[in-house]
């Protein structure tokens, strides 16, 4: 009898714990990819970078007055350069060897290192970005245009979202984020086909 009576205390506690849990449960997260469409009925919630090629895209808006045609020209960190001081960022360029390159994007104090592969052509460039970031995993991130493949520090999903589309970096180069497994592109800015 007195294992029945503890039995319904415990779980008349359990259910008042329950109501009461709910009612302090804390308000939904805020839309932390306001640069982003996305699909489906969770539109201000996205789960993780496996839902970034399937769910999820710039808005046109991010890249607004850019020129986005792909650029298949022999190019070297000039032009990032070029494109990073274009929107009044310092850079400072480090040599580490013939085909890389540090690049630093410096914008009130606060330094971000970009690191550069000069690659013979496009489809080098993807590739070489897309195993650099499988190498450094979840958090990885980078651009690539043409034969440059940059990428940069590992960051949360939310902190690359915002960095691209403030520094317009989507709209340079291709944006691509790793996930646990596999990178994916963010679709919706700067493309190659």
């Amino acid at each position: 009898m007195l294992s029945a009576r503890v039995a319904v205390i415990v779980i008349a506690g359990l259910l008042g714990t329950g109501c009461s849990a709910a009612n302090d449960a804390p308000p939904p997260p805020p839309n932390i990819f306001p640069f982003l469409h996305t699909k489906g009925e969770h539109r201000d919630v996205i789960t993780g970078p496996e839902k970034l090629g399937s769910t999820m895209r710039f808005k046109p808006e991010v890249c607004k007055d850019e020129m986005i045609a792909p650029d298949f020209t022999m190019l070297t960190e000039q032009s990032l350069v070029k494109f990073i001081g274009a929107h009044k960022f310092e850079t400072r360029i480090l040599q580490a060897r013939g085909d890389l390159v540090y690049v630093d994007m410096i914008k009130d104090g606060v330094m971000v290192r970009l690191r550069v592969a000069i690659l013979k052509n496009t489809h080098d460039a993807g590739r070489e970005l897309h195993a650099a970031m499988l190498q450094h995993g979840p958090g990885s991130w980078g651009v690539h245009r043409s034969n440059l493949a940059v990428l940069g520090p590992v960051g949360s999903l939310d902190q690359i979202i915002t960095f691209l589309a403030d520094t317009k970096l989507a709209c340079w180069g291709v944006a691509t984020a790793a996930g646990r497994d596999d990178t994916f592109v963010i679709p919706g800015a700067y493309t190659e086909i």
